[in-house]
Parts: structure tokens; C-alpha cells; sequence
């Protein structure tokens, strides 16, 4: 088996290093005067922060619509909930993808979490293609149904 020689700062270096370890795509964004960004996939924590942000956008837009903070359960037999669904503006969601996973040429962060209010008041058609492509590389398809997994599997 051959070794893989560690980068200058050695093994720590590559385990710490936070695009190496994920996928990963550099981009031009020519909106940008052509400027190169990196985007990465969203981490295990990232996708933990998106689900608890995305909850609790949808609990506050339905106590602004009158209804209770929590959707009610399907009762048995229906095919659509009881109570009309909200309107959740989901760029502020998008906005904290890009904020934790778009890096610069020196694949440092752009902005830190305390910036999502501004990413998302700027939020734009560029924006919304960078976050597609990290959700594209989490393995999400944003605008697809997902594959069954038996037919995925060939197990059909």
C-alpha cells in the first residue's frame, strides 16, 4: 500500500483542513467580475443548524397566520393536512447555506454565521444558483423527486 505523503501541516492539517474533506466545486461567478468561489457541502452540523432554523421559521410563520406552532398530524385516512400551509420566504435559509459554505480563493470563509440577516436581505438569482450547487453537492436535487431507493439499489 503506498503512503500518502501529509500536506506542510501534516496530518492535523489535512483532518482540520474544511474543504478536503468534503465535496467541493470552485465557481466563477461572472456577476462577480468572473471572481472564483468555492463552495463545499453542507456538514453533519450544517445540516442540523438548517433543519432547526427551517423549523423554526415555519413555527413563527404559522403563529403570524393565527394557527399553532406546531402543523397538526394527519388523521388517518387524509391525504392533506386539516389546516392550510404557510409561506416560509426561504431565503434566509439559503442565505445560511451560503454563509457556511461559500469560501474564497484562500479557502477561507466569506462571511460568519452572524452575517445570514445581511446574506439573505442582498439574496439574488447569483445566490440562489451558488446555494442549488451546494445542495447539489450534499446529494440533495432540489427540484427532482428522489430516487426509489429499490429501483436505485436494482432491486426492483
Amino acid at each position: 500500500m503506498a503512503r500518502v505523503k501529509a500536506a506542510d501541516g501534516g496530518i492535523r492539517a489535512l483532518a482540520l483542513d474544511p474543504l478536503r474533506n468534503f465535496k467541493h466545486e470552485t465557481v466563477a461567478v461572472a456577476e462577480w467580475g468572473g471572481a472564483l468561489v468555492t463552495v463545499r457541502a453542507l456538514s453533519a452540523g450544517d445540516w442540523v443548524e438548517y433543519r432547526r432554523r427551517a423549523a423554526e421559521l415555519v413555527s413563527a410563520a404559522r403563529v403570524e397566520a393565527g394557527l399553532s406552532a406546531h402543523a397538526l398530524e394527519l388523521a388517518e385516512g387524509e391525504e392533506t393536512p386539516s389546516e392550510p400551509q404557510v409561506e416560509v420566504n426561504a431565503n434566509v435559509l439559503y442565505a445560511f447555506v451560503l454563509v457556511r459554505t461559500l469560501f474564497d480563493e484562500n479557502q477561507q470563509r466569506v462571511f460568519c454565521d452572524g452575517d445570514v440577516d445581511e446574506v439573505a436581505e442582498a439574496f439574488s438569482p447569483v445566490h440562489d444558483r451558488l446555494s442549488a450547487k451546494v445542495f447539489e453537492l450534499s446529494g440533495v436535487g432540489l427540484n427532482e423527486d428522489p430516487p426509489d431507493p429499490v429501483d436505485a439499489a436494482g432491486n426492483a
